[in-house]
Order: C-alpha cells, then sequence, then structure tokens
C-alpha cells in the first residue's frame, strides 16, 4: 500500500484571484503616480508663468514710469503758449516743435519743457502707427496696444546726430517710442502684419511684441512710409502671451482708450491685464485626439501702474 503525503500550496483558483489583485493594485499605483506627476509639471508651469509675468510686467511698470510729457497751455492759462527751452516768449517755431531728439547728440533729461508738443490735429487714440508722425510726449493707448513715449539714456551713450541715422536701433537722444502689442494672425493692422511674418505654420496669437527705437529715427520711418523699418521684429518677446488688455484710469472711472494730445493730461494710473498660456501644450493638444485634462488652462495677470507725472484729480485738489 502506497503512502501519499499531501504537500500545502494553492489552488488555480487562488492564484488566479492573487494574480488580478496585484494587476489591479499595479494599475491603481499607476494612475496615483501618473496623477501625481502631471500635477507636478503643472505646478512648475504655473511658477514659470508668475516668472515670465513678473519680468514682463516689471519692464511695462518701468516703462510707462519713464513717460516725457508736456501738458499744452490752453486760453485762460498764464501763458497761452509753451515756452521754447531758449528761453523765449512767443510761439514756437517749426524747428522747436520737431522732435528733441532731431537735436545732434545730447539727450532729454526729465519732462522739461525742450519738449514741445505737435501743433497738428490730434489723432484718434485707436491709430497709435498715425500718431507717431505728429506726437513727441504723453501716451496713446487703446483696449490692448499701448504706444509710449520715454525719456531713457542709452546703456552705452552712444549717439549719432540725425543725418547720420541709418536704422530704428541707432539713438540721436534719450527720447524713445516704445510700444506693446500681440502679434495675431486674425488680427488687422501692424498686429496682424507682424503675425504673419512672424507665424510660420501657426496661427491665431503669436506672442507680445515690445517695439523700441528712437523717437526721431521711428517718426521719420513712419513719415517716409517704410513701414518694414519701424516694424523690423526679428522674434516675438513672449510667446507665452495670447492677449494683452489696458485700462485708464482718470481718478474718476476706468477708459477704454487714452490720448493725451486730445485729453491734454496723463492717467492717474494705467491697468495691465496679461494673459498666459503654454504654447507647447497648445501644439500637443492639436495632435491628441482628447484634450488633456491635467493640462494647465490660460492664467490672468494683472497690474495696476501709477504714472508718477500724472496731475492730481480734480476733486482731490478740492480736499
Amino acid at each position: 500500500m502506497r503512502d501519499v503525503t499531501r504537500r500545502a500550496g494553492f489552488t488555480l483558483l487562488e492564484l488566479l484571484i492573487a494574480i488580478g489583485l496585484t494587476s489591479i493594485l499595479m494599475v491603481a499605483l499607476f494612475s496615483a503616480m501618473d496623477i501625481y506627476f502631471k500635477l507636478q509639471l503643472d505646478s512648475h508651469e504655473e511658477i514659470t508663468r508668475l516668472q515670465i509675468s513678473r519680468t514682463l510686467l516689471r519692464q511695462m511698470t518701468r516703462d510707462v514710469q519713464s513717460i516725457v510729457f508736456v501738458k499744452k497751455q490752453t486760453v485762460g492759462d498764464e501763458a497761452d503758449t509753451v515756452e521754447p527751452a531758449t528761453g523765449t516768449t512767443g510761439a514756437p517755431t517749426k524747428e522747436q516743435n520737431a522732435p528733441a531728439a532731431s537735436s545732434a547728440t545730447g539727450g532729454f533729461n526729465g519732462s522739461t519743457s525742450t519738449s514741445v508738443t505737435a501743433t497738428t490735429a490730434p489723432t484718434p487714440a485707436s491709430d497709435t502707427t498715425a500718431a507717431m508722425l505728429t506726437y513727441t510726449n504723453g501716451l496713446v493707448g487703446s483696449a490692448n496696444e499701448l504706444l509710449l513715449y520715454i525719456s531713457r539714456p542709452d546703456s552705452n551713450l552712444a549717439y549719432v546726430d540725425a543725418q547720420s541715422l541709418t536704422t530704428t536701433d541707432e539713438r540721436t537722444g534719450d527720447l524713445m517710442i516704445i510700444r506693446y502689442l500681440v502679434a495675431d494672425t486674425s488680427a488687422g493692422g501692424l498686429s496682424g502684419l507682424i503675425g504673419k511674418r512672424l507665424a510660420g505654420t501657426k496661427t491665431g496669437a503669436i506672442g507680445l511684441v515690445r517695439i523700441t527705437g528712437d523717437l526721431f529715427g521711428m517718426s521719420s520711418a513712419v513719415q517716409s512710409g517704410k513701414s518694414e523699418e519701424f516694424t523690423a521684429v526679428d522674434s516675438i518677446d513672449a510667446i507665452e502671451v495670447s492677449q494683452l488688455a489696458f485700462q485708464y484710469y482718470d481718478g474718476a472711472e476706468w477708459q477704454e482708450t487714452w490720448d493725451s494730445t486730445t485729453q491734454n493730461s496723463l492717467p492717474v494710473a494705467i491697468e495691465i491685464i496679461m494673459t498666459l498660456r503654454n504654447p507647447v501644450a497648445e501644439d500637443n493638444q492639436l495632435s491628441m485626439k482628447t484634450p488633456d485634462p491635467y493640462a494647465l488652462g490660460e492664467t490672468q495677470h494683472r497690474m495696476i501702474v501709477a504714472l508718477p507725472l500724472a496731475e492730481p484729480f480734480v476733486a482731490e485738489t478740492a480736499l
């Protein structure tokens, strides 16, 4: 008679149940780790956006607070004309009405009356390109574009005389024009022009553009019809910016547009709202059938910049 010894072990059913439970546990663990890494990447993206917006808004604040503005004398004031830099009285001559940057070399320091406003008819605030023909100080702004006339020395103190000026990158003085807008292939005007030139295969908003140049050089380029010179943008400053919005506070309420020449004043403050996105993620979304539910959407970053040269609001002076 054979002696049969039974050995302990798992049945086939028990093995199948163990394998199934292990698989479920591994899937749950993988899903949790995947969500964790995606959220971690989104946190890094959010931090990156905050750094980008902080840098851009700091630059825009510096530019806005460097604005040069000379208030025009009106009927009823002590003087009916702006006193020229020579100290003589009477109406400014044609040469005095020209941008101060047209002087041979040297610069313009502060908001003194060496800069004389143009005597031509005011230009609508929406037409910032036309404003570059006649304006010499202040700002012209719309809801999504801003044109500034600022005074800032060249970092290398490298100036040329007006006759030797060949490009808008050269400087004849401290007076500069700075223009902010978002290049967009679907927009009109300069925004669409720059957007189509730099878009490549992309469509829609391309990114933030900051155009800078010498006041005399930029105005001369516009006047001579050489649009390729004053729109010569080699690259987009920040492809993360999809929208840019401005509002102008007059001391009582917010305005959609501002024209320093027409209103003969500066706004008390400017509100800047910048919308940032992840352009790389957007490109990936186009190739994906289903959007990434964990992708960080567009974020808005807001800054209110006070203008130091703005006069107090009328109600404030009565206090």
